[in-house]
């Protein structure tokens, strides 16, 4: 795994965001994205979140899920593609500029095993974060981070969703008539990639009122024809 962050090449990238109320919780999600993201789920972002674990923060994106319409997709492992950087932002100021960058990858060894690497993770002090995938990897400073294949943690019942977007055009229901089931996930047993990494809460404090505002980009490396 290479530890530089520049990258060459042309990059396209898509973006998710979420913001955390000090010291409340909030998070965004993307599940049914144009067809030129979805078409590349080893890219597609679907939820960025952030919390509170004791002393320290835990971030997190997932990508390349199924949207909950589909038919879900199970497989092996997940999405590993050294072609794909993915950045998770923090911004401490309310500047909607970046004082933490996290740049996130893949590679593999010689004999085809793949790693990840977690770089500039707040308590690290420069150090990335670097093992094998599908395993929870310890660094010395006590930080952790993950990456692989995990349920999809978000909660939503699609279902009630269409059947109250269609209630407005019923004749025999009140218009806007709530179908919400609080017990129906489906989103439920659908696999996707996790991205997972511990900070320390001590280095990433807003500085500014009391939000601190996270968002994170996929971005592919198009390579250059030769």
């Amino acid at each position: 795994m290479k530890t530089s962050t520049h990258w060459t090449g042309r990059l396209k990238g898509a973006l998710a965001a979420a913001v955390l109320a000090w010291p409340g919780l909030s998070l965004a999600a993307d599940h049914a994205d144009a067809p030129s993201s979805t078409k590349d789920p080893s890219a597609d972002i679907t939820d960025v979140f952030i919390f509170r674990e004791g002393g320290r923060l835990v971030g997190a994106i997932c990508f390349g899920g199924t949207p909950a319409p589909n038919m879900r997709v199970d497989s092996s492992t997940g999405r590993f593609d050294p072609d794909v950087l993915f950045l998770y932002n923090i911004d401490l100021t309310g500047d909607a500029e970046p004082e933490h960058q996290i740049a996130i990858r893949f590679g593999r060894n010689a004999a085809g095993e793949t790693g990840v690497q977690f770089e500039n993770v707040p308590g690290m002090a420069g150090t990335p974060i670097v093992g094998p995938v599908e395993r929870v990897i310890a660094a010395p400073t006590g930080l952790r981070a993950y990456a692989g294949l995990r349920d999809d943690p978000f909660f939503f019942d699609f279902q009630g969703f269409v059947a109250t977007i269609g209630s407005f055009n019923s004749t025999d229901k009140p218009k806007g008539t709530l179908f919400f089931d609080a017990s129906r996930d489906s989103f439920a047993r659908r696999n996707l990639t996790a991205l997972v990494f511990e900070m320390d809460g001590a280095a990433v404090v807003p500085q500014n009122g009391n939000l601190l505002r996270v968002w994170a980009t996929g971005n592919r490396l198009v390579r250059s024809a030769p």
